[in-house]
């Protein structure tokens, strides 16, 4: 290559470099303005409002399910109706009423057991490592 033929690829180049850093730079405008609550609800605010009523529908919707079922379950009858279920599976299975958990549910809780107990340790450690910040 000659001296012209550098010349113009480090033009090239710089006017690239150009391009991509305003590109890069609206990309960012853009990202601050996508996550901006306040200006997404300034520039949108049926759309808003129909989010807004429509989480507060499917709250409610699913408070009043189980509030309904917390009642119905509290009624005698049905009280009555799971402990005649519950009898029944009892006279059916009675080796199943309190049975030992399995050599495979054990080793489970014991691992289980040992990794919280090796977390919590880890974590006490650490917070007392670091001094404190003033």
């Amino acid at each position: 290559m000659n001296g012209g033929d550098v010349g113009r690829v480090e033009g090239e180049i710089d006017s690239l470099r150009g391009d991509l850093s305003g590109l890069v730079a609206e990309l960012d405008r853009r990202r601050h303005e996508a996550f901006d609550v306040r200006l997404q609800l300034q520039r949108h605010p049926v759309a808003a409002a129909i989010a807004v009523a429509a989480a507060a529908l499917v709250v409610g919707g699913a408070l009043a399910v189980l509030v309904r079922g917390r009642r119905e379950r509290r009624r005698p009858s049905v009280r009555a109706r799971e402990a005649r279920r519950a009898l029944a599976r009892l006279l059916d299975h009675p080796d199943r009423v309190a049975t030992e958990p399995s050599v495979t549910a054990r080793i489970a809780t014991a691992t289980l057991s040992i990794a919280a107990t090796t977390l919590v340790k880890r974590l006490i450690d650490a917070k007392i490592a670091t001094p404190p910040r003033r």
